[in-house]
C-alpha cells in the first residue's frame, strides 16, 4: 500500500528547506562558530568546506534539522564568505556523503545532541500514540513531533520517518481493540448489534441504525417522549454490553470518532466490512449515542425549565402590577390611621374641659376604634400577601404540562450520586421509585418557603412537589452540584481534569513538556508579579498626586477616567484603500476563491471523514466551492444547487457530509491566514511589530423560526421573543480572523476567550482586547499563567475594584488617592498551587477545552476552591492592569482601536451570511461551526485578495511617492472592503474568469 502524506507537497517543500533568516543580525547569530569548533573548522583544508560545515552548523542550531545543499541560501552563504574573508561559495560544489556525515556528527557531538535511539523512537511512538488517541489532527501530530524531537535534543526525523511514526498511531489503536475484541466474538451479548442493521418494519427500505442518526431539538411533548424512547433502548443497549466496550478500551473519543463516520455512511458501507469491524462500529456508536443522548435530553429538560421560569417571573409581574393600586391603598390607609391616631391623642391632650380620668377615658376609647381600623388594614393585607403567595399556585398549574415532559426524563437518566448533591439525590431517587408520592417524601432539597408551600395539612402537594423537583434538578446541574454518570457535558468538573494520580507521577514531565516550569515554585512565581503590582500603585498614584495623568479626575470621593477619541484630519478621512479596489467591475466570490486557492491550496484541507489510514480519491474543486459558498452564504445547499452550473443536489450533498467538517473548515482557515501571514504589507498595520494585539467579540444571529435547536438562546434585547446564537470570533491588527465558534446567546462570551487564544497555530497573541464582558477576574487569572497578556477595554471603570499584596491601610499611609478595596489573600492561591496547575495543564494539553472547563468550574462558583483561588490570582494580574490602564492612554486609545476591527468584520460577516435573511439554518451546534467557518473562510479569502491586489498595485506604482500614498491610505482605513466583490447571483461552475487571478499575479 501506498504510504500516506501528512503534510501537502508545499508543506514537505517548506519542512525540507533550510530557514530564512531576517536580517544579518539573525545570520551573525547562528553562524559565529565557537572557538573550539572553530579550529577544527579551519583544518577543513579549503574555503568551500568551511563555508558548507558554517551553514549547516548555522541552520542545525536554528531548526536541529540538516538540509540538502539545493536548499541553502546564496544571501547565507555570502554572508559567512564575508564575515570569514572567504572565497565565494559555489554551490555546485560536491561534498563526498562521508565527510557531509562526519561534519553532522561533529556538530551534534559539541552542541549536546543525543542520538536517534530506540529509546528515543519509543517516546515520539508513545507520544504520537497519545495524540492518536485523542484524535488531534494528522498534521498537528507531525508538527507536536517536530517540536518533541526538539525537547528531547535530538536531531529532527526525516519527513518519511514522522509519517512512519505517525502511521503506526494511528492504526495502534484500532488493533489493539479489534486484538481483544476478537476474544468476544462469540459473545451472545454482540448479538443485540445486529437489530441496528435490520429493517424498520414500520417504515419501507429504512433500518433501525436511521432512527438513531439525528437528535431531537424540539421540547414539545411528542418529541421528548420520542427522545426517550430511544434513549431507554440505548440504555438498555449500553448496559449489556459496557462490560465489553470498557475492556477492550473505546474510549468517549473513540466512541465519538467512529460512530460519527457510522451516522453519515450507509448500511451498505458497514455490512461490506467483516464482522469484527462492525461490531467495533457499533459498539463505537451505542456509547456515543447514549452519552451524546444524555446530553441532548438534558439540554432540553433545562430549556424546558428555563422557559417555566420565566413564565413563572411573567406571572409575578402580572401580579404585582395587578396588587400595586392595592398596595398604594393600604400604605395609605396605614399613613391616614397612623396620622389620625396622632392627632386624635393631641386634641385629646390639650383639651382643657377633661380631666386626666377623661383623657385616659377617651384614650382608651380611642386605642379600641383603632384596634378595629387596623384589623381591617391587616385583613386587607393579608389578602395581598395571599396572593403574592399565588407564585406556587402558578408553578403547580404548570407541574402537569412538566411532568408530561420530564416525568420520564428524570427516571432514566443516570446521576453520578458519589459527586452530586445527596439531598436532590434523596429526593430523584425517592421519584423513581415511588410512584406515588407521600408525605414521607425527602424535603431537604427545598427552600424554607417551598417546605412550606407544599404542605396540605398533614398531606404533600404533589403536583407542586415535582414541579419544584424538576427546578432544582435543572438548577442543580447548571450549578455543577449535581452531574450525570454517562455525558460529554454534564460530568463532574474533576472528571474533565488530568487525573491526580497520572499529575502526581508525571508532574515534572508535564511541566517541561509544556514549557511552563517557570510556574512550579508559587514563591518564586509570584514574588516579581508582587513586586511589579507594587511599583505600579506608586507610579500610578505619583502620576496622580503630580498632575500628570491629565484624563483622570477625582470628585466626591469617586473618580472618572476618559479616553481621547483618536482624530483622523479631512484628509486622511478622505485619503482610504477603498479608491484602489475595482470601481467598474465585479468579482465573482467563485472566482475569487478560485484564484486563492490556487495562492494557498486552502482545498487540500478538505479531507475525506475516513475511519482508515488509506488514500482517499481527491474532491472536484467546484464542489467544495460550491459547498463552502452554500455554508458560508447560508444559502441552502439544495438552492444552491439549483442555481449553480455544473453541480446537482446529489453530488453536493455527498461533498458536504464526507469533506465539510468542523476540523477541515478550521484548518483551511489556517491555511489562508498563515498565507497572509508570510506577506509584508500587512505587517504595517501593526503598532508594534514585535506584539501581536487581537481581540474578539460576540456577534447576535437570529435562528430560523422553524429550526429548533439546543444551541439557541432567547434573549429579548436581541431577538425579542425568537431564539438565536452568539457568534464570537476573534481578530488580529492585519485583520486576519483567525478563530470564531457559535455559542448559546445565553453563555458568557468570557468562556471563550481562552479557546480562541489557545488556537494559535498560525496567531499568536501576545495581548488580546475583548468588551467589558468578555472578561472576568477567573480569566485575568488563566491568561496570564497561560502566557497571554488580557487588556479589555473597561465601560464604567470606577465600578471596578482594586487589590493590593498589603491592606489598604498599607496604602493609605503611602498617601495614595486609588487605594485597594483589600488584600489579596494569597494563602488560597498557595493552598490550591497544585490543583491550579493541573487546571492549566489539562488546557495545555488540549484534553478538553478550556471552555469546557470553565463552564463546570465557574457553575460551582463559591462551592470550589479552586475556582475561588484562580479568581484571587486573577485579582492581583486584574489590579495591575487596570493600573496600567489609567496610566497609559495609548494603552486605551490601542483597546479602543483594535475592538473596531472587529466590529468592522461583524459588518463583513452579515454582508456575507446574508441568505435566508441572516438566520441560522441549522440545528446542530456542528453545523453551525461550519457554516460559520466557511463564512470565515470568504471573508480571510476576501481580505487575502485584497492585500494582494494592493501589494500588486505597490508593485506597479511608478514612484515611491505613489507607493507612500498607498501605504498612507492603508492606515487611514481598513483592508476589509467587499464593496467589489459579488456574492450574489447564479454560480458558474463551467468556467473561470482569469481575469480575476491576474489581478493579484
Amino acid at each position: 500500500m501506498a504510504r500516506i502524506e501528512y503534510l501537502s507537497e508545499s508543506e514537505i517543500k517548506k519542512f525540507e528547506k533550510a530557514p530564512e533568516f531576517e536580517n544579518n543580525i539573525e545570520r551573525n547569530y547562528y553562524f559565529t562558530l565557537p572557538s573550539s569548533i572553530h579550529k577544527q573548522a579551519l583544518t577543513f583544508g579549503n574555503d568551500q568546506s568551511f563555508i558548507f560545515f558554517t551553514l549547516i552548523f548555522g541552520y542545525f542550531k536554528a531548526t536541529n534539522m540538516f538540509f540538502e545543499l539545493n536548499s541553502f541560501s546564496s544571501i547565507d552563504t555570502k554572508f559567512i564568505s564575508d564575515k570569514y574573508q572567504l572565497s565565494t561559495f559555489d554551490p555546485k560544489t560536491i561534498f563526498a556523503s562521508r565527510t557531509a556525515q562526519r561534519y553532522k556528527q561533529l556538530i551534534k557531538a559539541h552542541l549536546g545532541v543525543n542520538e536517534y535511539s530506540n529509546d528515543i523512537e519509543l517516546k515520539l511512538q508513545n507520544h504520537a500514540i497519545e495524540l492518536a488517541n485523542n484524535f488531534t489532527h494528522r498534521k498537528k501530530i507531525f508538527f507536536s513531533l517536530v517540536d518533541y524531537s526538539k525537547k528531547l535534543n535530538i536531531e529532527i526525523p526525516s519527513q518519511f520517518t514522522l509519517s512512519k511514526i505517525i502511521g503506526t498511531a494511528l492504526t495502534f489503536q484500532t488493533k489493539h481493540i479489534l486484538l481483544l475484541l476478537r476474544t468476544y466474538q462469540k459473545d451472545k451479548r454482540l448479538k443485540i448489534l445486529d437489530e441496528f442493521v435490520n429493517k424498520d418494519e414500520n417504515f419501507k427500505n429504512r433500518y433501525y441504525l436511521s432512527n438513531y442518526r439525528k437528535l431531537g431539538h424540539s421540547t414539545n411533548k411528542r418529541e421528548m417522549n420520542s427522545s426517550v424512547f430511544y434513549l431507554k433502548n440505548m440504555k438498555s443497549k449500553f448496559h449489556i454490553l459496557k462490560p465489553i466496550i470498557d475492556e477492550i478500551g473505546i474510549t468517549s473519543k473513540i466512541s465519538q470518532y467512529y460512530a460519527r463516520w457510522l451516522e453519515q455512511s450507509k448500511i451498505t458501507q458497514l455490512t461490506q466490512k467483516n464482522l469484527l469491524n462492525n461490531y467495533f462500529l457499533l459498539l463505537s456508536f451505542v456509547k456515543y449515542q447514549y452519552f451524546i443522548r444524555n446530553d441532548n435530553i438534558i439540554d432540553r429538560f433545562i430549556s424546558i425549565i428555563q422557559s417555566a421560569k420565566s413564565s413563572i417571573l411573567r406571572h409575578q409581574k402580572d401580579l404585582y402590577f395587578e396588587n400595586e393600586p392595592n398596595k398604594k391603598a393600604l400604605i395609605k390607609s396605614l399613613e391616614n390611621s397612623n396620622l389620625s391616631i396622632i392627632n386624635n391623642i393631641n386634641e385629646i391632650l390639650n383639651n382643657e374641659t377633661f380631666n386626666d380620668t377623661n383623657k385616659v377615658k377617651a384614650m382608651h376609647s380611642l386605642v379600641e376604634i383603632e384596634k378595629r381600623n387596623l384589623k381591617n388594614i391587616l385583613e386587607q393585607k393579608s389578602i395581598i400577601e395571599a396572593e403574592n403567595l399565588d407564585r406556587f399556585d402558578f408553578i403547580e398549574t404548570i407541574s402537569l404540562s412538566l411532568q408530561g415532559k420530564l416525568s420520564e426524563i428524570v427516571k432514566h437518566i443516570e446521576f453520578d450520586e458519589k459527586s452530586s448533591n445527596k439531598n436532590l439525590i434523596q429526593a430523584i431517587n425517592y421519584f423513581k421509585n415511588n410512584t406515588n408520592i407521600n408525605k414521607n417524601a425527602p424535603i431537604d432539597f427545598l427552600d424554607e418557603d417551598e417546605q412550606e408551600a407544599i404542605l396540605d395539612g398533614d398531606k404533600i402537594k404533589i403536583s407542586l412537589y415535582k414541579a419544584l423537583l424538576f427546578i432544582h434538578i435543572s438548577d442543580g446541574i447548571k450549578s455543577g452540584i449535581l452531574n450525570l454518570e454517562y455525558s460529554y457535558k454534564y460530568k463532574s468538573f474533576e472528571s474533565y481534569l488530568i487525573p491526580k494520580e497520572e499529575y502526581k507521577e508525571q508532574k515534572d514531565d508535564l511541566l517541561k513538556r509544556y514549557e511552563i516550569e517557570h510556574l512550579k515554585e508559587f514563591s518564586d512565581f509570584l514574588l516579581p508579579i508582587s513586586e511589579k503590582l507594587e511599583l505600579n500603585f506608586s507610579m500610578t498614584n505619583r502620576k496622580i498626586e503630580n498632575e500628570l495623568n491629565i484624563h483622570f479626575k477625582i470628585t466626591n470621593g469617586s473618580f472618572s477616567l476618559t479616553t481621547p477619541k483618536l482624530e483622523k484630519s479631512e484628509e486622511q478621512i478622505e485619503h482610504t484603500i477603498s479608491k484602489y479596489f475595482p470601481q467598474s467591475e465585479f468579482i465573482s466570490v467563485i472566482d475569487l476563491l478560485h484564484s486563492v486557492q490556487i495562492k494557498t491550496d486552502f482545498l487540500e484541507s478538505f479531507k475525506h471523514y475516513s475511519i482508515q489510514n488509506v488514500r482517499t480519491q481527491k474532491l472536484d474543486s467546484n464542489l467544495l466551492f460550491a459547498s463552502i459558498v452554500g455554508y458560508g452564504c447560508n444559502i441552502s445547499l439544495s438552492k444552491m444547487a439549483k442555481i449553480s452550473k455544473g453541480i446537482s443536489e446529489n453530488q453536493l450533498d455527498n461533498a458536504t457530509t464526507w469533506y465539510l467538517s468542523e476540523e477541515n473548515t478550521i484548518e483551511s482557515n489556517d491555511k489562508i491566514v498563515a498565507f497572509i501571514d508570510s506577506l509584508e504589507l500587512p505587517r504595517i498595520l501593526k503598532n508594534d511589530s514585535n506584539i501581536n494585539h487581537t481581540s474578539s467579540d460576540g456577534q447576535k444571529f437570529n435562528i430560523k423560526s422553524s429550526i429548533n435547536s439546543t444551541n439557541a438562546g432567547f434573549s429579548f434585547k436581541y431577538f425579542g421573543t425568537a431564539k438565536g446564537v452568539s457568534v464570537y470570533t476573534f481578530i488580529d491588527e492585519s485583520h486576519k480572523l483567525f478563530y470564531s465558534t457559535v455559542i448559546n446567546v445565553s453563555e458568557r462570551e468570557s468562556g471563550y476567550v481562552i479557546d480562541g487564544l489557545m488556537h494559535n497555530d498560525v496567531v499568536k497573541s501576545d495581548i488580546h482586547s475583548t468588551d467589558t464582558h468578555g472578561f472576568s477576574e477567573v480569566i485575568f487569572g488563566l491568561t496570564h499563567l497561560l502566557g497571554f497578556s488580557f487588556a479589555p477595554r473597561i465601560k464604567n471603570f470606577k465600578d471596578q475594584q482594586l487589590y493590593g499584596i498589603n491592606s489598604p491601610k498599607y496604602y493609605q499611609e503611602l498617601g495614595y488617592q486609588v487605594l485597594p478595596k483589600r488584600k489579596i489573600n494569597i494563602e488560597i492561591i498557595e493552598e490550591n498551587w497544585d490543583d491550579i496547575l493541573r487546571f492549566i495543564l489539562t488546557i495545555k494539553s488540549r484534553r478538553t477545552t478550556a471552555s469546557q472547563l470553565l463552564k463546570r468550574l465557574t457553575s460551582y462558583s463559591k462551592h470550589h476552591k479552586l475556582f475561588t483561588a484562580i479568581k484571587e490570582f486573577g485579582k492581583i494580574i486584574k489590579t495591575d492592569f487596570l493600573l496600567t490602564y489609567i496610566d497609559d492612554v495609548g494603552l486605551r486609545q490601542r483597546i479602543e482601536k483594535q475592538l473596531n476591527k472587529v466590529e468592522s468584520a461583524n459588518r463583513f460577516s452579515k454582508a456575507v451570511f446574508f441568505g435566508n435573511n441572516a438566520e441560522f439554518i441549522f440545528a446542530t451546534q456542528e453545523e453551525q461551526n461550519i457554516a460559520n467557518n466557511c463564512k470565515r473562510l470568504i471573508q480571510n479569502a476576501v481580505i487575502l485578495w485584497n492585500y494582494l491586489y494592493i501589494d500588486k498595485k505597490l508593485q506597479e506604482a511608478k514612484s515611491q511617492s505613489q507607493k507612500d500614498e498607498i501605504i498612507e491610505a492603508i492606515k487611514n482605513s481598513s483592508i476589509v472592503h467587499w464593496s467589489h466583490i459579488n456574492f450574489y447571483g447564479t454560480y458558474d461552475f463551467t468556467k473561470v474568469d482569469k481575469k480575476v487571478i491576474s489581478m493579484i499575479s
